[in-house]
This record gives structure tokens, sequence and C-alpha cells, in this order.
């Protein structure tokens, strides 16, 4: 009995050798993987930033385009308004400088021919 205990004891302890081994490789690689996650977060995290960043830009860059498109707007609506005003100014002096009536027309000096005309 003795010799069995004694088997199944170096059984155990050669069980329990494979098994620690096994367990360090596997502490290992779920080191790697741990390093690679890490790494990948640290990825992703500087990704996200980045797109904050350009979102932010991008915000930024919408606002002032909407706020130029005001500008424009405004500027069109002024310029309009002043043409307006010149045409209405041109349509009252054209008023003004017409004639009041259609000119008369005199009889001429001479007739076609060229002799004189006789006014008695």
């Amino acid at each position: 009995m003795a010799v069995e205990s004694a088997h199944a004891a170096a059984v155990a302890e050669g069980g329990a050798a494979v098994l620690a081994e096994s367990a360090g490789e596997s502490a290992g690689e779920a080191k790697a993987a741990a390093e690679v996650a890490l790494s990948a977060a640290a990825a992703n995290m500087e990704a996200g930033l980045a797109v904050a960043e350009a979102t932010e830009v991008a915000q930024s860059s919408a606002q002032q385009a909407t706020q130029m498109a005001q500008m424009i707007q405004d500027a069109l609506t002024a310029q309009t308004g002043a043409i307006n005003a010149l045409a209405e100014e041109l349509r009252a002096s054209r008023k003004q400088a017409a004639p009041a009536s259609p000119p008369s027309r005199t009889q001429p000096d001479r007739p076609p021919g060229g002799q004189k005309l006789r006014r008695n």
C-alpha cells in the first residue's frame, strides 16, 4: 500500500507539474492577449479623439458657412433694393424729362423744291 500511495503521489505530482506548466503558458498567452487588447483600446481611443476633433471642425465650418450664406442673402437683398430704387428714380426722371405735349410741326419756309414761299 505504501508503494501504491507513493505511486499515486508521484502521478499527482507529475500532473500538478504539467498543470503548472500549462497554467504558466496560459498566463503568458493571457498577458499577450491583454497587451494586444490594451494596444487596440489605445488606438480606438486615439481614433475616437480624432473623430471628435473632426466633428468639432465640421460643426464650426458648417456654422461659418451658414453665417456666410446669410451675409450673402443680406447683400443680395440690399443689392436688389438698390437696383429697384435706381429703376424707380430712372422712371421718375424720364417722366419729368418727357415733353408735356407732342412737338408741333411748323411749316417750312421753303417748299421741298427749294423756292422761297411768300407769306402775305
